[in-house]
């Protein structure tokens, strides 16, 4: 009972000093400021997020989506993972574009790992799943096909760890490349101006990833 009673006094003390001093000073309602707390908390939750990860929760456009799938096969026979998958758009794309496999998200971040999941409530798709988990501890052994639209210094830790996927799996990047390997593929797209989509497939029977690298830039390549 007397933990109780702390939590309520903490309570009371809250809404009476913080809120009650901060919608005085800025000439709000407490609900108005208990929602600007709110927006803030969030946004500082997602700010600490960024700087932990090393990679802010940026959502790829229409166009940077239709450009990373063009660059994946027509059919993957495997598990989908989408590394970093921020606040949904992408990986609600793949599993649209392949309804027959399982599509999985990771994201660190709670505020879009959260948003995500509501968007996943309100239009449901039976092969899309959340997971809030840093992916560098995952196990990656099953994925045929990764995107990921991450940082530099990101990407240098993801570069070893892609090595656990399978002979053949694809990876897809937005933006960054792989800096200790050479590229599949390197498109540049008209509807996307300078930025670059990388392609890495894996070879178990060689080295990691190809060496031939190649760049293509005609104005017609983007869908």
């Amino acid at each position: 009972m007397a933990t109780l009673n702390g939590a309520h006094n903490l309570a009371d003390w809250f809404y009476t000093t913080w809120l009650g001093t901060l919608a005085s000073a800025i000439s709000l309602s407490l609900i108005e400021t208990a929602l600007l707390t709110a927006v803030l908390a969030g946004t500082l939750l997602i700010l600490f997020y960024a700087l932990r990860t090393g990679v802010p929760p940026q959502s790829s456009g229409r166009a940077a989506r239709e450009a990373l799938l063009s660059l994946l096969p027509e059919t993957i026979d495997g598990d989908i993972a989408d590394l970093g998958s921020g606040w949904g758009a992408l990986a609600e794309v793949l599993a649209d574009r392949y309804p027959q496999n399982q599509v999985v998200g990771y994201e660190l971040s709670p505020i879009p790992y959260w948003f995500s999941c509501l968007r996943l409530k309100i239009t449901p798709r039976a092969n899309l799943e959340y997971r809030r988990a840093n992916f560098l501890r995952a196990d990656l052994s099953a994925y045929r096909a990764v995107t990921c639209y991450l940082m530099i210094g990101a990407m240098k830790v993801l570069s070893a760890k892609l090595n656990e996927l399978p002979d053949g799996a694809v990876v897809v990047s937005h933006a960054f490349s792989l800096r200790d390997r050479e590229a599949d593929e390197a498109i540049r797209f008209s509807t996307t101006g300078a930025t670059m989509y990388y392609r890495y497939v894996v070879h178990r029977s060689g080295a990691p990833y190809p060496s031939a690298f190649s760049v293509v830039t005609p104005a017609d390549v983007a869908r």
